[in-house]
């Protein structure tokens, strides 16, 4: 699996995922069972750059806000 870090593209979509995270879950809200979920049609996913890039940005976005990252579901199964 390729490294999205330092992908501009990547860091251009956690910048702006990061102000809709901070709305779902503002600081202080505790952060157990808080979770944020994404729901993209194979075309929407690829437009925005594949399900790995968007699954990176969420993940930096989150971490930008010192969150604990869990990802739940692997792509390509009933879960994911």
């Amino acid at each position: 699996m390729a490294s999205y870090a330092k992908d501009p593209r990547c860091t251009a979509m956690a910048e702006a995922l990061a102000p809709l995270l901070r709305r779902n879950c503002p600081e202080g809200a505790g952060g157990f069972g808080g979770s944020y979920q994404v729901n993209l049609d194979d075309e929407e996913a690829v437009g925005l750059g594949g399900v790995e890039l968007i699954r990176a940005a969420m993940r930096k976005a989150a971490r930008q806000l010192g969150w604990k990252v869990t990802t739940i579901g692997m792509i390509g199964t009933s879960m994911g």
